[in-house]
């Protein structure tokens, strides 16, 4: 992809010894110090080594019930280099980590850390007129990225978002500053969801209506992931209208008739440069355990699509194991999508408006999404007036068209407070039943045990 700038500066985040801060990282600028507008902004442009890499979504899909795999698939799971965690996970076990250090964590922290320097960094110059639209989408850059990690870890270690609860449930350690040597402490969870729509808020005044590139945010990222928040805060009226600003900027479609099946991935590994539906781009890591010889798609989930819904071809193709595996990752490859869209941004609205008790519009929405996925001349729109019914068919289309891009965990976590929504998940491994029931302690990953040990923040109930 395009990066914009080659700027002739060393940025590194090395591991700290033990004496230093729980975020095991720090800034060695030894070598080059970032000066420049164009030095700063290329810091966020380091996108396929720390920015729009290995998102923290990846532990939720590894929570999620979208897939499951077979004693021998999880046995076979290799434990070096870091990955006994992920084996651990899928059994949402007490102890996951088995020694191992969090990696969702600290990667998360790590890119907030470059923010922070960023924002610290970019406030002590003061542009020319000539220079303000750079300097604006430096740290409007900043803020969202800050935000969305922020975000990304309230998912997985904070419980989910109640009003009448935030303000005394435990939230994250706020890091706003570049000084790894500042002792952090939990905030509650509403100064975190505070924090969060306060970054992304500013940056939506800052950022461009479109990206140069995607691996960079926008204002459509930033409206569309303000949306994404304020929805599982059950904030609909909010999160609709945040929605519907985001498509403003970026409303594309893809039918899917025009995508070629045949080959290995039907998007192209450009880093969703030519797939029209992407708003900003970000990814996981691609994990062994989502390999073709151990994956298997859930039944559940398959059963959503109608035979001409070009999804089930799209999405999933055979695996090794007579297995169905997921292949319509935005990325072309193994990784998965764990960036922002615009079926999600039609679904936000749609649920929003479903929730609001506006039947009309929610099916607009979904319908105009799902006219783009079936094959030539087999859809029929949806057509009721019943607010639960259509509350329904949106959430069954999320789990559709959403699927494994990341956001089922979160979904799973606040459809757990309603009982007609709930869902109990179960896992078998060598005859032994693991189970997740809605709201189980269990929907809130435990803080890794070395930041426990160095910070002495309070760890999560398992």
């Amino acid at each position: 992809m395009k990066l914009g700038y080659l700027v002739g500066i060393v940025f590194s985040l090395l591991l700290a010894s033990c004496s230093k801060d729980f975020l095991e990282v720090k800034s060695d600028m030894s070598i080059g110090t970032p000066s420049k507008i164009a030095d700063y902004q290329a810091l966020l442009d380091n996108s396929t080594a720390k920015m729009n890499i290995e998102s923290a979504a990846i532990l939720g899909i590894i929570g999620a019930d979208e897939y499951y795999l077979t004693s021998d698939g999880w046995h076979s799971l290799p434990t070096i280099s870091n990955n006994l965690q992920y084996k651990n996970a899928y059994l949402w076990a007490d102890d996951f980590y088995g020694g191992e250090s969090g990696n969702e964590w600290n990667s998360a922290y790590s890119r907030i850390l470059y923010a922070n320097m960023v924002i610290e960094g970019i406030e002590r110059i003061n542009p020319v007129e000539s220079e303000k639209e750079a300097w604006n989408n430096v740290k409007g850059s900043a803020l969202f990225f800050r935000g969305l990690n922020f975000y990304r870890l309230a998912q997985l270690f904070c419980q989910p978002y109640q009003a009448s609860t935030a303000g005394s449930a435990l939230g994250l350690p706020l890091r706003l500053e570049p000084d790894v040597n500042v002792k952090s402490t939990r905030a509650t969870l509403e100064e975190t969801y505070r924090q969060i729509l306060a970054d992304l808020n500013t940056s939506a005044g800052l950022l461009p209506d479109r990206p140069e590139v995607k691996m960079r945010p926008s204002k459509g990222a930033a409206y569309g992931l303000l949306a994404r928040v304020n929805l599982l805060m059950q904030r609909y009226g909010e999160a609709g209208r945040l929605a519907e600003e985001a498509l403003l900027y970026q409303n594309e479609l893809i039918n899917y008739n025009a995508l070629d099946l045949a080959v290995p991935y039907p998007f192209p590994a450009d880093y969703g440069e030519s797939v029209a539906e992407v708003v900003f781009m970000n990814m996981t890591k691609s994990l062994p355990l989502f390999s073709n010889d151990r994956m298997y798609t859930h039944e559940d989930l398959l059963a959503l699509y109608e035979p001409t819904d070009l999804r089930l071809k799209v999405f999933f193709t055979a695996g090794a194991m007579g297995n169905r595996v997921y292949r319509g990752s935005y990325i072309g490859s193994g990784a998965f999508f764990a960036g922002i869209s615009t079926p999600e941004l039609i679904l936000i609205a749609a649920e929003a408006h479903a929730r609001e008790g506006d039947a009309g519009k929610a099916l607009a929405g979904l319908n105009r999404l799902r006219e783009y996925r079936f094959e030539s001349g087999t859809f029929t729109p949806y057509n009721t007036d019943d607010e639960e019914t259509v509350l329904k068919l949106v959430l069954d289309e999320r789990r559709r068209e959403l699927a494994f891009k990341g956001l089922r965990w979160e979904d799973l976590r606040r459809l757990n407070g309603d009982a007609s929504t709930a869902i109990t998940i179960e896992r078998r491994i060598d005859g032994q039943s693991y189970v997740l029931e809605p709201n189980s302690f269990k929907y809130v990953w435990p803080i890794p045990d070395d930041v426990i040990m160095l910070s002495g923040m309070q760890q999560n109930p398992r």
